[in-house]
């Protein structure tokens, strides 16, 4: 199911953001987990403070982990080109120096220099938008006949193909039809790949510019992880 998959976008002002739905449904159940501990443990009492502590200690650095590598990653999609938000570093690629977007361990963003005569060689891994071994082995095969219930909603079609779709699997734009074939990491990379070139061809007129990537280390996601690690130190070794 599509649904057990991909994450619903997230869009506002013309933004899109991309993900996968697995690492989210990871963070709401660890976020369970530890709502039910905190009551189990409301309610029981705990042994002792310092074993208090200690529960306490590694339950917020699992929140702060669980934020920063399943809940926070996603690829966003706007006029200006794609924001990658990994882990602890923010990577801002505009669209005219991408020059493929591919699948590796990862959703693999391919970019160089604007008005370079060489191609930079660079590559982003998109954290959000992994690989599984399963995928792999489906994009290994080649892409295998389209099927029923996976991207063939109307919604799910538009989603994926970026434009507009009339209902039903057999009236879908050939585009879409092709991205429902795919695996959902391919089938992203596919739209993303295209989105690109299609960019690239709109801007190709206005002249070289000043496109350059960014990249940038983002403090309160470093944070959410150290914090939470350096007081489980503390309180393991005053406790």
């Amino acid at each position: 199911m599509a649904s057990r998959t991909v994450a619903p976008p997230v869009t506002a002002e013309g933004r899109e953001a991309l993900r996968l739905s697995t690492p989210v449904a990871l963070w709401w159940a660890w976020v369970a987990f530890v709502v039910v501990n905190v009551a189990d443990y409301a309610v029981q009492g705990l042994p002792s403070a310092r074993f208090g502590a200690v529960v306490s200690a590694i339950l917020l650095l699992g929140t702060g982990l669980a934020y920063v590598l399943a809940l926070r990653p996603r690829v966003i999609m706007d006029s200006s080109g794609l924001t990658v938000v990994n882990p602890f570093r923010v990577h801002h690629v505009p669209w005219r120096l991408i020059e493929h977007v591919g699948t590796g361990e990862w959703v693999r963003v391919h970019y160089g220099h604007a008005g370079a005569e060489e191609t930079g060689g660079k590559k982003l891994d998109c954290w959000a938008l992994y690989v599984s071994s399963r995928t792999k082995r489906k994009i290994a095969r080649g892409a295998p006949r389209p099927r029923r219930g996976l991207f063939t909603s109307q919604r799910t079609a538009q989603w994926l193909e970026g434009g507009s779709a009339d209902p039903g699997y057999g009236r879908l734009p050939e585009e879409a039809r092709h991205l429902a074939s795919l695996p959902v990491a391919q089938a992203l990379a596919v739209r993303l790949d295209s989105r690109a070139a299609r960019e690239r061809a709109r801007q190709a007129g206005a002249g070289p510019g000043e496109a350059q990537a960014a990249a940038s280390w983002s403090w309160p996601a470093i944070a959410a992880a150290a914090v939470p690690a350096l007081i489980l130190v503390i309180v393991a070794v005053i406790a």
